[in-house]
């Protein structure tokens, strides 16, 4: 008997029915995120109180759920849509960022101007002289 014969490699292929809780937990947060990437598009002013209590509500779904679901029953299916998981929120969080870099700019002008509305300009430096 040849020892080549005998030695079987065995992929994974994972258990839809164990990793199915999982994989809808998932495509919930994706929904979630790609719906508060959307809003900010559309809207860079939208109200995000509501997806930050549907992004915590999806974070508990996907913890309860990777609890329940050991790593050898994932299928290529899950494994996708984790990927897909973690562009989607990549993109968030780039978006999220850029508007809190603006938040951040719009809320220094107001300090500087509140700052200097309040000034008696005691304190301010005198005007440069003209140059030569």
């Amino acid at each position: 008997m040849d020892t080549a014969q005998d030695l079987v490699v065995r992929t994974p292929i994972g258990n839809p029915a164990a990793s199915a809780p999982l994989l809808v937990a998932v495509e919930r947060a994706i929904e979630v995120v790609d719906a508060e990437t959307k809003a900010l598009r559309a809207d860079p002013t939208t109200n995000l109180k509501p997806f930050e209590y549907r992004k915590s509500q999806a974070l508990l779904d996907l913890t309860r759920a990777r609890s329940a679901v050991p790593a050898p029953a994932y299928t290529d299916e899950l494994k996708d849509g984790l990927r897909e998981f973690k562009a989607a929120l990549e993109e968030n969080v780039k978006l999220l960022g850029l508007h809190m870099d603006a938040v951040s700019e719009v809320v220094q002008i107001m300090s500087r101007t509140m700052i200097d509305q309040e000034s008696d300009g005691t304190y301010e430096a005198p005007f440069p002289e003209p140059a030569r």
